[in-house]
């Protein structure tokens, strides 16, 4: 509900983790590759171009992607986007950085995230909001929808900063949430964005 009251704290030790994630300890903020241990959600920090709607199995509502277009007999899909998406820097978030992350996470992405993206073949920037995805024709029915939860980078910040290195710099992002007060191997906390781009989008009001 969009009168649902914000603020307050939570601590807690995160019930589960994925990627390089390491609930006990952490000496990277980079959570989507091999090397190091981030601390468990770090991808609230980052948006994907659809959410889960988790009382679902199979559905996906838009968050940064407005809509989707299903082309080449479901072996290509446009995604358009929010032209009202920024990074916490202020900066807009484009098809140029949504091209750039896939194609990443694919060469340089965690194991489980690569892998799992051999049947991607390519991203096309179609314009400022509007980019290609397409897939071999021997994906399963849940790539899609895999692509479609992955976390958004800067190509303009991952353009200066490497990738594939583990770094207590916390990223830059465009997420719900960003790093906060943090001791390296002890805890992290997650502020809210109080300005945050997507604050009444409807997959993320009452959240």
């Amino acid at each position: 509900k969009r009168q649902s009251p914000k603020g307050g704290r939570i601590i807690f030790s995160a019930p589960s983790w994925a990627f390089n994630q390491n609930a006990q300890t952490y000496n990277t903020f980079n959570s989507f590759i091999l090397k190091g241990d981030a601390p468990p959600r770090m991808e609230m920090c980052f948006d994907s171009l659809m959410v889960r709607a988790l009382d679902e199995p199979d559905a996906m509502y838009g968050l940064l992607a407005e809509s989707v277009e299903i082309t080449d007999g479901g072996d290509a899909y446009v995604f358009n986007l929010r032209p009202e998406a920024r990074f916490h820097d202020g900066s807009k978030l484009t098809a140029e950085d949504v091209a750039f992350s896939l194609i990443l996470l694919k060469a340089d992405g965690h194991p489980q995230i690569a892998q799992t993206l051999q049947e991607l073949i390519d991203t096309e920037v179609l314009d400022e909001y509007r980019v290609l995805v397409r897939f071999s024709g021997k994906q399963t029915r849940q790539l899609p929808l895999f692509v479609a939860s992955l976390p958004i980078f800067s190509k303009r910040y991952y353009t200066a900063y490497d990738f594939k290195q583990s770094t207590l710099t916390p990223p830059l992002s465009s997420g719900a949430y960003k790093v906060g007060k943090h001791a390296v191997g002890r805890y992290v906390e997650y502020h809210r964005v109080e300005d945050y781009w997507g604050n009444d989008l409807p997959v993320l009001v009452g959240q």
